[in-house]
Order: structure tokens, then C-alpha cells, then sequence
């Protein structure tokens, strides 16, 4: 059995190319990653995959997950998440995290990142996605070191990549996502405390044109209003403001920036607006706008957001009920006219939460 060393490998990809030519004719290859090393078969390869559960002993039941060096790329292959999944794939991808969830064709998948720059690197020569389950015997310990693979593969496999030791030691945590909220098949590198901190902290988002005047309002009255009534509630949501079509890296409007120090005694110097974008609302629990057609334009840019986008107008009265009007270029009187149509929104709001 033949054995590289990637470290001592100048082009990771001519090393590359060495795994993809061992793969196309149906070779098994140990891999490193940064949780522990794994054993790589194309799925394509039906007689591959078949040895590959015949070596590690495992139930030809218990499909493997695919392995993919690209984040886009992977959520590719999956169905709209929960906006929680996506808020683990923002801190998880490139990660320990394998995600289990419906394909768009309607399968449940395994689909998992690694963070391991050698592996990303034979992955985008490779050109296409692997099957890299543990390197182990099904039941037990998994491999972290060629060393331990060889000992236990030897005869079995076509080659092993050394990188050395991972970075956990510990296999990735797999989260099967279709169970509601969410269950975890198998606690790894990321606790099961970790899973559930991100499920349980929701994240808002407050939404206007330049996020320079209205969102940035509302984001920072809600945070000031929920912090001071309930400090437990408003530890469970994060709360952000984006624009629909910002100046991206713009300041607050002066005439906000007066208002909130004045009236509420929050101070903004760092503020630069960002744009909203698809992931943002993906990511969203809640989405609050400041009109009824920057509703319909969230909703047509994500369509299963709809449930999710509210007017932040249904938060009024019913005789004050209209959209909370845009005082960029106008007199100051109107900038305060807005900033109290916010304030009476953002408490009914806060009772609400």
C-alpha cells in the first residue's frame, strides 16, 4: 500500500491528481481532515462503495455523508434549511459539522465541509464530491495518524495521505436536521451545547433602503427596550439591521445619530451600513421592513421567507397603521417624526417577543 507524505508535497496538486486518478478506478484513498482521517471512494463507483462498507464492517443501511472543499457548492445539494441550519453553516462551514437533511430531490443527505486546506485542495482536483467516512471499524475508534490507518486498513486500501495528526481528534458532530427542532446522530469536535446555543439565540433583522436610518433605529431601540424589560429574553435573540439598496459602508445620518444620543442615550460611532442579502434572510428568523413593498421584494428574492417578513406598520395602532416613511433629505422634524413611529412600534414589539 502506497504511501505520500502531503507535507513534504511541494503542488498539492499534482498530489491531487494521483488520489483522482486512484478514485476514477475505483480505489479507496485514506484522507486527512482536520477532525480525524477518512477513507475516500467516489460514489459514483458502486463497487467501491460496496468494498468500502465491506472493510469498515459497517450496515450497508447507514449511508455515508458527502465530503465537498465549497460551501455554495454544498448547499447546492440540499433543500432550503431552517434559518438555524444556516446560522451553524456560518460558524461550522468549513467545518467539524456534517449536516443531514433533504436533497432537491427530496433524500436525506449527509453533506459536510472540512477546514483542511491539504483535503480542500485534493478535493477541487478531485472535481467532484467523496464518500470520507472515519477510518475505523464500524463501532470503533476512529484513526487520527496514516500510522493508525495503515495498521488498520493494510491490504484494504490503495493509498493513504499523510498530513499528520488532525486538529480535534474527535470525529465531526453530524446533526440531522430534519427531526424538529434537530437531532444529534453523533456528538464530535462540536458539542451538543454549541448545537443548541445557536438554535435557541434568533436572530432579527430590521430592514429600510440605506440601513442608515430607519433599520439602524429599529435594531438599537429594540436591543436598548428588550435589554432594559426582560435581560434573559434579549439574550436569546441577536439583532442586526441591513439595507435593501445601501451605500455599503456608509455612516448614520446625523440627524439619527442626535436623536438616538439625545432622546435614548445611545451613542453610534462605528455604524456602516451592509446590504441585505440571501443569506441574511435565510438565516432570519424574523425580518421586519418599513414597507409593504419592501416586503414583496424580501419575499421575492427568498420565497419561503414570506412566513418570516412583517410590516413593522402591524406593530402600530391601528389608526396609525401605515408605512414608516423614509426622512432621508428632510428636515430634522421629520427624522423625529420617525423616530417616535419606531419607538411606539418597537414596544408593542418587545411585548410581542
Amino acid at each position: 500500500m502506497k504511501r505520500l507524505d502531503a507535507l513534504a508535497c511541494q503542488d498539492i496538486s499534482f498530489l491531487g491528481k494521483e488520489v483522482k486518478e486512484i478514485l476514477t478506478r475505483g480505489g479507496i484513498v485514506a484522507l486527512p481532515t482536520e477532525t480525524v482521517y477518512g477513507l475516500a471512494v467516489l460514489p459514483t463507483n458502486k463497487s467501491a462503495v460496496e468494498r468500502l462498507y465491506q472493510i469498515k464492517h459497517r450496515d450497508s443501511n447507514k449511508p455515508f455523508s458527502l465530503h465537498i472543499p465549497d460551501v455554495e457548492k454544498a448547499l447546492s445539494f440540499l433543500s432550503v434549511l431552517p434559518p438555524y441550519g444556516y446560522r451553524l453553516l456560518e460558524k461550522y462551514w468549513p467545518g467539524p459539522l456534517t449536516i443531514v437533511y433533504y436533497s432537491k430531490e427530496g433524500e436525506k443527505i449527509g453533506v459536510r465541509v472540512p477546514d483542511h486546506k491539504i483535503l480542500a485542495e485534493i478535493l477541487r482536483v478531485v472535481g467532484s464530491p467523496v464518500y470520507l467516512p472515519s477510518a475505523n471499524l464500524s463501532g470503533e475508534k476512529e484513526a487520527v495518524s496514516a500510522k493508525e490507518v495503515e495498521e488498520k486498513f493494510d491490504g484494504n486500501i490503495d493509498l493513504i495521505v499523510d498530513a499528520g495528526p488532525p486538529v480535534y481528534f474527535k470525529p465531526s458532530t453530524v446533526i440531522d436536521l430534519t427531526y424538529h427542532p434537530f437531532k444529534i446522530l453523533r456528538e464530535g469536535a462540536i458539542s451538543v451545547k454549541e448545537i443548541v446555543d445557536i438554535y435557541v439565540k434568533k436572530r432579527i433583522v430590521f430592514v429600510c433602503t440605506g440601513n442608515t436610518c430607519r433599520s439602524v433605529m429599529g435594531e438599537h431601540l429594540l436591543k436598548k427596550y428588550l435589554s432594559e424589560y426582560n435581560p434573559h429574553t434579549f439574550q436569546r435573540y441577536e439583532i442586526i439591521s441591513r439595507g435593501l439598496h445601501p451605500l455599503e459602508g456608509s455612516p448614520l445620518s446625523p440627524a439619527v445619530a442626535e436623536i438616538l444620543k439625545r432622546e435614548e442615550g445611545i451613542v453610534l460611532e462605528d455604524h456602516k451600513s451592509k446590504r441585505l442579502d440571501r443569506k441574511t434572510i435565510l438565516s432570519s428568523d424574523l425580518v421586519f421592513t418599513m414597507s409593504d413593498v419592501q416586503k414583496e421584494h424580501i419575499v421575492k428574492l427568498e420565497p419561503t421567507s414570506e412566513p418570516r417578513v412583517f410590516c413593522l406598520k402591524k406593530f402600530l395602532p391601528l389608526d396609525m397603521e401605515k408605512d414608516i416613511p423614509d426622512p432621508m433629505g428632510k428636515p430634522y422634524e421629520v427624522y423625529f417624526q420617525v423616530y417616535e413611529l419606531i419607538k411606539k412600534a418597537i414596544l408593542e414589539l418587545r411585548d410581542w417577543l
